[in-house]
């Protein structure tokens, strides 16, 4: 009964393709291999007629695998993979699958090797295959050209982990972004550097959004080394020690960040031996706090923050008076050139130096900080070392907070 089934519905598939109604053929192919999955005619049938070049591709593997001796089919059938590979080049994983299929039944199928190398996961790999194409034909200008580029590309043998800049020699002092690259010596992390720090936090927001699926040990050790230069020195640590944990860390990293460590808490006991004088910041922003109490803090600075000039007058009276107010020009409410009025006509802050914040580099506000009894200005945007320069000119460590 299944026998005449499938017979009437290969016979009247073969009708409707022979008629051109190839949406029919295929769907009662479809249902004969379904009943007769072991029939290569069928197979061989829904190839024929399917559209999709991936369906085209399955239906002559299978045909192949049901009659290896099938010369015909085993012809067809690289070809057929290849244009599969083409039409899902989208699903990477799919398409490789097919080409690496191709390239094994067909090993001088030049095609395949060309779209092989387009879809290698590492550049060696591409290499390799650009190779296996110009050994199939010499005259292939695309992958010629391909394999040159590919070939300086692999004679560079280092990249910055946090900016890409590409060497031929591992650095230890990044010459593009200016960052420290190595835990060798625990002491280059002590002060802020001159980095370039708009690029550095891309990357570590990039790095830190990383680790929400699978984080490699690289990845999370670039990560504590972008903290570390941007001188959030804790979470750095935190980071390379998650880093140092993963099975595929560097041995290396464990040693090494042992000693950061025992540097960082003698760095720590160290400065809390002294008096460190206190800075009071005053910013609506939190960005701008965060990045002026990192920085202070690092150098060995004690820091309070306030968000208006309100909240500076409570700090001054629960905190005491502090070496150094660092003031936002413009705030909500009381403005940064009017808290400064203040401090100036009280005899316990009227001689505290104060530094304003703006991102006015005008002459108008020039003169009305002078006016105001400022004692310096930093422009934002503005970079940690010259926060840290113009703060410790006027209240220098190791004076009383």
């Amino acid at each position: 009964m299944v026998a005449t089934s499938i017979d009437a519905l290969l016979r009247v598939g073969v009708d409707a393709a022979r008629g051109g109604d190839r949406a029919r053929a295929v769907d009662l192919f479809r249902q004969a291999t379904d009943l007769e999955p072991d029939n290569e005619a069928i197979w061989l049938w829904r190839a024929k007629c399917a559209e999709a070049p991936p369906e085209v591709a399955d239906c002559l593997t299978e045909a192949a695998r049901l009659n290896p001796d099938n010369a015909s089919t085993r012809a067809a059938l690289p070809d057929a993979l290849v244009r599969a590979a083409l039409a899902v080049r989208d699903d990477r994983p799919r398409a490789v699958a097919y080409l690496t299929e191709a390239t094994r039944l067909a090993p001088r199928h030049e095609l395949a090797w060309l779209w092989r190398a387009g879809m290698a996961d590492a550049p060696e790999e591409s290499l390799r295959q650009l190779q296996t194409v110009l050994a199939i034909n010499p005259a292939n200008e695309k992958a010629r050209t391909g394999a040159a580029q590919l070939q300086k590309q692999l004679a560079v043998k280092w990249h910055c982990p946090l900016c890409d800049h590409p060497d031929e020699a591992v650095q230890k002092l990044c010459p593009r972004c200016g960052c420290v690259l190595t835990l060798e010596e625990p002491a280059a992390f002590d002060r802020p550097r001159a980095i370039d720090k708009p690029r550095i936090q891309e990357r570590a927001k990039a790095l830190h959004a990383a680790m929400g699926g699978k984080p490699t040990a690289a990845g999370v050790f670039a990560l504590g080394l972008a903290y570390l230069n941007l001188g959030y020195v804790e979470e750095g640590i935190r980071a390379l020690q998650s880093a140092a944990r993963q099975p595929a860390a560097d041995p290396a990293w464990r040693k090494q960040l042992a000693r950061l460590v025992l540097h960082r808490e003698e760095t720590v006991r160290k400065a809390a031996a002294v008096v460190k004088p206190l800075i009071l910041v005053v910013d609506d922003s939190p960005t701008v706090r965060k990045l002026v109490a990192g920085t202070l803090t690092t150098a060995g600075y004690r820091v309070v923050e306030a968000e208006s000039g309100y909240a500076a007058a409570d700090l001054i009276r629960t905190q005491g008076v502090p070496a150094l107010f660092l003031l936002d020009v413009n705030m909500p409410g009381m403005d940064g050139f009017t808290l400064c009025k203040s401090l100036r006509s009280s005899p316990e802050t009227a001689k505290v130096p104060v530094v304003f914040l703006t991102g006015k580099d005008g002459f108008i506000s020039k003169l009305r900080g002078q006016w105001a009894g400022a004692s310096d200005y930093l422009t934002k945007p503005f970079d940690p070392p010259r926060l840290l320069a113009t703060v410790s000119k006027l209240a220098p460590t190791g004076q009383p907070g």
